[in-house]
């Protein structure tokens, strides 16, 4: 089904923007770790090293089952550069508003109403925040989730299980999910798919586990906890994964219990990495995949709700989101001095280790292994300010305007002395 011309101008523009935002980020050195791990893992296989890292100290293959992402191995051997993989980021994020407007025209939405809500994903602060911060697995999973949700809904189930297979190559926990929504679907939508779905999910899972169990290693595993730690905090971060879509799922009623699982996951996690408010990461790139395809599912049936839809998405990209495009804040002033120095570690033969304060380095040069970073420490300090809202900054250092006085940089951050 082609798209209308609205949205591949509209994903053509989020690409555009985002990999000139990401780039601004990468050359202020002021990506993180996980980004460098995926540059270090992939460079390293091709080239014969494994998927072993020096972010995480092991091979990437013991701590997530991703080896879907192998298929990026020949193009990262031509350019072993981050931007590589930033720049597919960024087009896999961008590619999923194609297939959310194909999945709700398959429901049975119009022109307008799938266009705006493919959009207004685009707008929405999880796309814009996944599409801006560290590469990672999860991705991919809107795209893979959205072509899935397409199969499904025309009964092929050919498609649907390739694209089940790719999902599950992502990352563990996709098993777990997909057992869940394989099993709806044979209840409820095709028997013949749904098992075969589920059987698949399990047949991963179980590989992992026995995997993992041989080599004896152990995957990087959140913490859960029978009760809801900040739920206030939580119930904010679900308002805010709604709003972009004027609220439309909860239309679904009692068929909002499909997200179970994916709810359950954010809300008795324990504390780790990053406060759950941060809706635009990767780790809620699940949860945020299923209320799109909810969200066109909705307007499909009811097509009042695209109008109100649209409006709440451009308000939640401008007061809501966890990147730089939020209202008071610029792109980091680039220290060419630093970057280059980052970029010439690429070429080092010695052994070099990278504080963990300027990971972005790390990013950098990770393409060479003998470029390691140092081992977390909770009392280092030297990090620097997360955003830049320095307006007078940025433009003097585009040429416009006279520097602030009495101000430094500091990882790509004005701050005064």
């Amino acid at each position: 089904m082609k798209p209308a011309r609205a949205v591949v101008i509209a994903a053509a523009v989020f690409a555009v923007v985002y990999i000139a935002l990401d780039l601004n980020k990468l050359y202020a050195l002021r990506y993180g770790a996980d980004t460098g791990t995926f540059v270090q893992w992939l460079a390293g296989e091709a080239h014969g090293r494994g998927s072993w890292n020096g972010a995480e100290y092991r091979p990437h293959l013991q701590v997530h089952d991703s080896w879907a992402l192998l298929a990026l191995v020949p193009l990262m051997a031509v350019f072993p550069y981050a931007q590589t993989l930033l720049v597919v980021q960024v087009l896999a994020v961008a590619a999923a508003a194609l297939a959310i407007y194909a999945f709700a025209r398959e429901c049975g939405a119009g022109v307008r109403g799938a266009s705006i809500v493919a959009i207004a994903y685009l707008l929405s602060p999880s796309a814009q925040g996944i599409a801006y911060g560290n590469f990672l697995e999860n991705v991919f999973v809107p795209l893979l989730a959205a072509l899935g949700a397409i199969a499904v809904r025309r009964r092929a189930p050919f498609a649907s299980l390739i694209a089940a297979q790719l999902l599950l190559g992502l990352k563990e926990d996709q098993a777990l999910f997909l057992v869940w929504f394989g099993t709806a679907c044979a209840l409820w939508w095709d028997r013949r798919i749904g098992v075969a779905i589920a059987a698949l999910a399990v047949a991963n899972g179980a590989a992992f586990v026995l995997v993992e169990h041989v080599t004896d290693a152990h995957p990087s595993l959140p913490g859960y906890a029978l009760h809801v730690d900040d739920p206030l905090q939580k119930l904010a971060f679900f308002a805010a994964l709604l709003a972009p879509f004027a609220f439309a799922p909860l239309l679904l009623r009692r068929r909002l219990l499909l997200a179970a699982p994916l709810v359950a996951e954010l809300v008795f996690n324990r504390p780790w990495a990053y406060p759950i408010a941060r809706i635009g990461t990767h780790w809620t790139a699940p949860v945020f995949a299923a209320t799109a395809l909810a969200a066109a599912y909705v307007v499909a049936k009811h097509p009042r709700t695209a109008t109100p839809v649209l409006a709440c998405a451009i308000l939640c990209a401008l007061f809501l989101n966890d990147t730089v495009l939020k209202i008071g804040r610029w792109p980091y002033v680039v220290d060419r001095t630093a970057y280059a120095a980052a970029a010439k570690l690429r070429e080092s033969t010695d052994h070099v280790v990278i504080r963990r304060a300027q990971e972005g380095a790390y990013v950098v040069a990770a393409a060479n292994p003998n470029v390691v970073l140092a081992k977390y420490d909770p009392n280092e300090t030297g990090y620097c300010p997360a955003y830049d809202k320095d307006a007078q900054a940025f433009f003097a250092s585009l040429g416009a305007g006279t520097w602030p006085p009495n101000t430094a940089l500091c990882g790509g951050v004005p701050i005064r002395r």
